[in-house]
């Protein structure tokens, strides 16, 4: 097995894991479309991510993916660079969307507004004895 195949148990079962549990997420929550704010950080941690198959390279002498090997060709490298960066923000448009789409389709057209857990009230009985010292 080629090193950077997603080949295998481990690489297929990883990934396919990570999808259902963000479609689980996008489809049967209650959550919000994700903040705007959050798409530089998801850039952020792409770019570190990259750093890390560099420096994987440097430390053990591969690169976890063939395809960020420069000497294959620089404008190669650039353009999948530049186009794992196009589709983490178009994902996350297509997730923001799909969210709100959900959103708006549940809550606002069928009234399935759910219910929330609710929390129970702190008597101040139960906080005999508590001070600000043991609440930090």
């Amino acid at each position: 097995m080629a090193c950077g195949s997603a080949v295998g148990p481990y690489g297929t079962s990883q990934h396919a894991l990570n999808t259902v549990f963000a479609a689980f997420e996008i489809f049967l929550t209650r959550t919000s479309p994700p903040p705007i704010a959050h798409l530089p950080i998801l850039v952020f941690l792409l770019a570190l991510y990259l750093a890390l198959a560099y420096l994987t390279y440097a430390t053990a002498g591969f690169y976890p993916y063939s395809f960020l090997d420069p000497e294959r060709g620089s404008g190669k490298l650039a353009g999948y660079i530049f186009g794992i960066l196009a589709a983490a923000c178009v994902i996350f448009g297509v997730v923001w969307v799909t969210i709100w789409l959900r959103r708006w389709l549940k809550e606002a057209k069928l009234g399935m507004h759910g219910k929330f857990a609710k929390s129970r009230e702190i008597k101040d009985e139960e906080m005999v004895g508590v001070t600000r010292e043991h609440m930090k």
